[in-house]
């Protein structure tokens, strides 16, 4: 009898032991998900098999205290289920456990299972609330930047998980199923049925601690963003001067909105305090599209002419357009604003206008956004008094609008006609008017047309909203896929400003000090100096800039591969790969040449950036080309956003109170959208000769032309400063 209780208590500390070395294997082995599954489906059943196995245990040590087998076997029952409630109770098994080590082992280690059971299934039961309040409590002590996502949808979800530093957390309205899912996810959560009361709680809350904080507004739905947007202004404009000024240094928000209603949200942001940012994704989409695909850098010397940064003779540009919804729409408007080449016309620098053919089953030229802006413009230049301005600029581009689906007859011969005009030609296809498979499905048949057509000049680029490169199957080259939203807009890096974004407000903190040297050559340039332009230029951008001027800058930037590109240049990461890096010295042989900025006039450096003087002797050169291919393109830029010249009676007479002075407008009028140097590149000049005579001093002094040899004379610095190295072009391939 002993023999067989004793054997029953040893298969019965197995099984135990087989329980526990199952439960931590589970708990190694499964994700976060997993895991807290695992945890509810054990302490809801799974873990009942103790109570199985202690039952033969209670048997065994009944029938040794005398009982006989029928009363041992109830009351094995009964003791077994009090164990349920922690009722521990052996009184009637002691005598085996006085006498057998072995089995009281067991008993007790069967107890310390029962009680861990008991403490999972309260935690399993709190967990989850436990967990989300002890990341709000965790908030509220930690010093890290905090970020808070309005809206439970997949983009928020994308955006929180490419976070890194920031504690985070998605607010929202949510159920307890999808409260769950968070948890699941490791996702904090603020769950709330008022979410204009939790973003006011969240800036008073900035406001108090001074934390830095960052609030995205994506809700998906636009009613909602705008309401969310401007209970931020109302909060706002409550506070102090002070108040807002600190908040400025510590609060960043972002509201995605519809490129509809743009004119609402840039009004809301112009009221912000410089705290408010409109996203607008599609030209995020399009940034990102730009800077990594210059219609340059598919332009070999065959194309264009790489000594003078000029395209040969007999070269167009053909660009087909396939859908010209949201997207395709900004990649134009983005596209014109940074594409633009220069050619030799009568021994003058021009324009060499892209052949933009935009393709749509509906009239896609009747559209409010282009009449409001790009097409602003033409209908309002075209009968103007051209006595009374400068020389007007050249339209940015030539437009050919189809109304025809990709389904007719006519589709595939009317896209041959354009890209097999001239073998010399360059021609671009830009795909997004369906669903991710349709536009693969799309690309796919155009890569076997250009194989019938037997073209080798045709670049395709098809728009792929989720995807992994290595789950590619078409891309190869001459076919790339463009605007994956996670990488390109629902990536914090993206919306806090990537590398171009930080190039830009660099080249703004210098285009301040710059103006500082110049007009003070005695000026003793110290840290703190340093720190108070840098401060300057921070509120400046924010605060007085508008959206229209940010952009600008931005585009400027964003336009720098193009530019080396013409050159026969490229830059990539430094880290990226090991081609060699051109020094400072090789880049200005090459873009420079006989014309190089004048280093030594200033003899100074900032943060390793030569000051160079200009003056207004510019010469023909490369350099003084792509100085007029900035200005053509800066003109680009700002007839895409409805900007139109301004007479020379605006430019010599409009005047505005400024800082409590009355001061000259020069032209340049944002409200009513006119600027002064919307003109040619020898329009500049008679620019500068009609300030200078106003103001009787001199033409130097009101020269403009200056900014337009910046960008390129300061690459190397920027490009450098921001972990970029210049390479020649072809070492990419």
């Amino acid at each position: 009898m002993n023999n067989i209780m004793r054997f029953i208590t040893i298969i019965c500390f197995i099984l135990l032991t087989a329980i526990v070395l199952n439960f931590i294997i589970n708990l190694i082995i499964k994700n976060r998900r997993q895991r807290i599954e695992f945890l509810r489906s054990f302490k809801k059943g799974k873990f009942t098999i103790i109570f199985f196995i202690l039952l033969p245990l209670y048997f065994i040590g009944e029938l040794y205290n005398k009982i006989n087998v029928i009363d041992a076997f109830f009351d094995t029952i009964t003791t077994t289920m009090g164990l349920v409630v922690l009722k521990y109770d052996i009184s009637d098994i002691k005598a085996l456990m006085d006498d057998d080590s072995f089995y009281r082992i067991t008993i007790y280690y069967s107890y310390i299972l029962i009680c861990i059971n008991a403490i999972v299934f309260a935690i399993s039961i709190f967990a989850e609330h436990l967990w989300h309040r002890f990341q709000i409590f965790k908030s509220k002590l930690s010093k890290k930047p905090q970020l808070y996502l309005f809206g439970n949808n997949s983009s928020n979800l994308l955006i929180y998980k490419s976070h890194q530093k920031e504690l985070a957390f998605l607010v929202d309205s949510l159920e307890a199923k999808e409260n769950s899912k968070m948890y699941f996810d490791k996702i904090s959560t603020i769950n709330t049925n008022n979410l204009k009361n939790t973003i006011v709680n969240i800036l008073e809350r900035v406001s108090k601690r001074k934390k830095p904080t960052t609030i995205i507004i994506n809700t998906l739905d636009e009613n909602k963003n705008i309401n969310l947007s401007q209970a931020v202004v109302k909060y706002l404009e409550k506070l102090k001067v002070e108040k807002q000024d600190e908040l400025f240094h510590n609060l960043n928000v972002y509201v995605f909105g519809n490129p509809l209603y743009d004119a609402i949200y840039v009004d809301i942001v112009a009221s912000a305090k410089g705290c408010l940012h409109y996203l607008n994704k599609y030209q995020m989409i399009a940034m990102n599209f730009i800077e990594r695909y210059p219609f340059a850098k598919f332009m070999d010397q065959e194309r264009l002419d790489y000594k003078t940064a000029l395209v040969k003779e007999n070269v167009d540009i053909n660009v087909c357009m396939i859908g010209f919804g949201k997207t395709n729409q900004q990649i134009f408007l983005t596209s014109v604003a940074n594409n633009q080449f220069v050619t030799k016309v009568n021994n003058e620098v021009s324009l060499k206008k892209i052949n933009y053919h935009i393709f749509d089953k509906e009239y896609a030229q009747n559209n409010k956004n282009l009449n409001h802006n790009y097409y602003r413009f033409k209908n309002e230049c075209e009968n103007l008094d051209e006595n009374k301005y400068l020389p007007l600029p050249s339209f940015p581009a030539t437009e050919q609008y189809y109304k025809l689906d990709i389904n007719e007859n006519s589709f595939y011969n009317t896209i041959k006609k354009i890209v097999t005009n001239k073998a010399k030609d360059l021609n671009f296809v830009i795909i997004a008017f369906g669903s991710d498979l349709e536009n693969i499905d799309l690309a796919q048949k155009l890569i076997e047309k250009r194989q019938e057509w037997n073209l080798d000049n045709l670049i395709i680029f098809v728009k792929v909203r989720t995807w992994n490169k290595k789950d590619t199957l078409i891309e190869q080259d001459d076919c790339y896929f463009i605007g994956n939203e996670a990488s390109d807009v629902y990536n914090l890096k993206e919306i806090l400003g990537d590398n171009i974004f930080k190039m830009t407000q660099m080249r703004d903190e210098i285009y301040r000090l710059e103006d500082k040297i110049t007009n003070n050559d005695n000026l003793v340039i110290t840290d703190q100096l340093l720190t108070n332009i840098h401060q300057e230029a921070h509120c400046n951008w924010y605060q007085n800039l508008t959206q229209l001027e940010r952009d600008s800058n931005l585009y400027a930037c964003l336009s720098l591969r193009f530019k080396l590109n013409l050159l026969g240049l490229d830059y990539c990461k430094i880290a990226e790969n090991d081609l060699p890096a051109l020094t400072e010295e090789e880049y200005l042989e090459i873009y420079a040449q006989d014309d190089r900025p004048d280093f030594t006039y200033y003899s100074k450096e900032i943060d390793d950036k030569k000051i160079i003087h200009y003056n207004i002797d510019f010469k023909q050169s490369t350099r003084q080309t792509l100085a007029i291919q900035e200005h053509y393109r800066w003109n680009s830029y700002m007839i895409s956003k409805g900007i139109i010249p301004s007479s020379i009676e605006q430019i010599l007479n409009e005047t505005i109170i400024k800082d409590h002075k009355i001061k000259y407008t020069n032209g340049k009028n944002y409200v009513l959208r006119r600027h002064g140097n919307l003109t040619t590149f020898n329009g500049l000049i008679t620019f500068r000769k009609l300030l200078s005579q106003r103001d009787q001093t001199t033409e130097e002094n009101k020269d403009v032309i200056k900014y337009d040899y910046q960008l390129l004379d300061d690459a190397y610095w920027l490009l450098t400063k921001n972990g970029y190295k210049i390479i020649k072009k072809e070492d990419l391939k």
